[in-house]
This record gives structure tokens, sequence and C-alpha cells, in this order.
């Protein structure tokens, strides 16, 4: 399997759940926060195409096989009752929805990366795995300081 098919497929599963979950709700905060991360996605998934434009990187083989290869894709399915089910109500319960998706992920590339003995592909997971700890690390951010008031007042 060719390691930035794979990616850009995920990434682009990703990119859509969150368009699809930012049209499932009227509020204003939860639909702003899931169209901010679906651009982020959109960031990224540019730059693997960009990546995949070059002819050597474009070849590289996933020599492991993925152990949970639709941590996202078993996600999709109706997309707006996974807010229900997911008590996603508020901006609070939405970041820490997308939180916990993004770790899947983010534990996805991680054990490709365990698994992996190429150089080049290592190299690029590594790539990978950066900007999902990344963009991981603002959304715990933006949590916190969202979370912060309340915090302040129990």
């Amino acid at each position: 399997m060719k390691i930035l098919d794979f990616a850009i497929d995920v990434e682009q599963a990703e990119h859509d759940l969150y368009q699809r979950l930012a049209n499932c709700t009227d509020n204003l905060g939860v639909k702003a926060i899931f169209r901010m991360v679906a651009s982020d996605e959109r960031k990224l998934l540019n730059r693997l195409r960009k990546l995949k434009e070059d002819p050597a990187n474009g070849e590289l083989e996933l020599h492991s096989q993925p152990k949970s290869q639709n941590a996202i894709s078993r996600q999709q399915g109706g997309s707006c009752e996974l807010l229900e089910q997911n008590h996603v109500r508020d901006d609070l319960s939405s970041y820490s929805y997308i939180l916990r998706t993004e770790q899947l992920l983010l534990n996805l590339y991680k054990n490709m990366l365990e698994g992996e003995t190429d150089f080049e592909t290592r190299e690029l997971l590594e790539m990978i795995l950066a900007e999902k700890q990344e963009e991981i690390d603002r959304l715990h951010m933006l949590y916190e300081f969202i979370s912060s008031p309340l915090q302040f007042m129990d």
C-alpha cells in the first residue's frame, strides 16, 4: 500500500467528517470549531498531495499493515447522529470529540511507524505524526482556554 495514498484517504475522510458535522449543527460555536479543524485538515491534505507530486515520494510503500485502518470511517456513518451519540452540544464537547478523534489517528500513525522498516517511509510518517501532534497541541490549548472560566467558577 502506498503511504501517501493511505494518508491522503485518511485525512480526506477526516476533513469530510468535520465538514459534515459542521453542517449538522445550528450551534454557531460548534459549527465554527468543526470548520476550523476541517480547514486544518485541508492544509495537511494539500501538503500530502504536494509531496505525492514528487515521483520519489509517490512510490513510497507502507511495509507494515495498519492495525486499525478504518479509524475515521467507522465514525462516519450517519454523521449527524455522531453529535448526539457523543453528546456534542457546545464548544467544550465539540473540542473533546475532536481531540478523541485526532488521538485515534495519532495512535494509528504511531502504530504504523512502529512496524515500518523503510527509512523514507518512516521519515514521511514522522512528518505526518508531527503535524497531527501539532494539531492536537493547538486543540488542547483552545480547549483549556475555553474551559478555564468554568474551572475558575468551581
